[in-house]
């Protein structure tokens, strides 16, 4: 048995996956960039843990499944929300490997191989192609900062070997990608678009100039999509409720449901991404009480409001089949070593 995972392979809903398979290990890497610039909702995807620290793939199967269902039409494997950042290498590639055989042919999935070191980009995007996967995520290069230059030259080294989706998010690398630097690196044949999490205003400086933009906001992504030409959003939310997300990039406007939506954003970002997601797939029963340090669940009494907030929107809409419950201090594992 690996030391990585659970025992299960893979968790498949036999009425909506087909099991045929392309008969070349490497023909998910001739994805159309084109395919890639048409998403509309792109979940970042959690990883839930087993309690000893390894991926539950059982769980984390059923819940692609529900984004599937959903109408969630690629994931982000490894991401921020994913956790991709307390993953091994060996772990990151494995798990987006593991998502491409089980789902490949049913949703796009989208490794997020970037690396604030060039290096480790090139190869892990190198793996990340090799086990099949549509497109890499990639962010700039965040604590080593680097020149307005640099960064071109960083995203050109990785952009050569298929569709990429850059990913700007000051808040997080304390670095702007300006537009500049993206107008250039528009040029590349493998250039799908940008997430911007900078706002609705930079969004528009893109889509005026017919560069595919997601909102990495989930707060601002209905306005994105339709008062600012953003295509869609890579949701956080999306996770919990992917039907009600889709909605809103699908369906028109719709600033009811926008309002509606609005407490559950503002209680899933209250702390940094992805506590509260965490947290609140814990409550739904989707994902163990389980964590991997440095991240800690939230409060009881952020608890107690969740459950509140889900019985206002209709727990219908969430994922999961299980009451929503408050859970105890004590029912959650806190991970260090794994």
């Amino acid at each position: 048995m690996s030391t990585l995972t659970s025992p299960r392979l893979c968790l498949k809903d036999s009425s909506t996956f087909s099991h045929s398979r392309p008969t070349s290990p490497y023909a998910y890497n001739r994805t159309n960039v084109d395919d890639i610039k048409a998403l509309r909702l792109i979940t970042a995807i959690k990883t839930p843990y087993l309690p000893d620290g390894r991926f539950d793939l059982e769980a984390y199967d059923a819940l692609v499944n529900m984004q599937i269902n959903g109408g969630a039409e690629a994931v982000i494997v490894g991401g921020t929300t994913g956790e991709g950042q307390l993953m091994s290498w060996d772990e990151h590639i494995m798990l987006i490997g593991h998502t491409v055989n089980c789902f490949g042919s049913n949703i796009k999935v989208i490794g997020n191989t970037g690396s604030n070191s060039t290096r480790e980009a090139i190869h892990a995007t190198e793996q990340g192609f090799a086990v099949g996967m549509h497109a890499a995520l990639h962010i700039n290069p965040y604590y080593g900062k680097t020149s307005m230059e640099g960064l071109i030259a960083h995203f050109d080294s990785v952009l050569s070997m298929g569709p990429a989706i850059l990913y700007n998010v000051p808040s997080r690398t304390s670095q702007d990608i300006p537009p500049r630097v993206i107008h250039s690196l528009a040029q590349n044949a493998n250039f799908a678009g940008i997430k911007e999490c900078v706002g609705n205003e930079r969004i528009k400086q893109y889509t005026d100039k017919r560069i595919v933009v997601w909102s990495g906001n989930d707060d601002q992504c209905h306005d994105s999509r339709w008062s600012y030409g953003a295509t869609g959003v890579v949701s956080v939310m999306s996770n919990l409720i992917p039907g009600l997300v889709w909605q809103l990039m699908f369906q028109g406007k719709n600033p009811s449901l926008n309002s509606k939506l609005m407490p559950l954003i503002e209680w899933l970002f209250q702390e940094p991404n992805p506590i509260g997601l965490n947290t609140a797939l814990c409550q739904l029963g989707v994902a163990r009480p389980v964590f991997r340090l440095p991240y800690v669940p939230l409060a009881r009494e952020k608890r107690v409001e969740f459950v509140k907030i889900v019985k206002e929107i209709g727990r219908e809409n969430f994922v999961g089949d299980k009451d929503v419950q408050v859970l105890d201090d004590d029912d959650f594992t806190l991970i260090g070593r794994y």
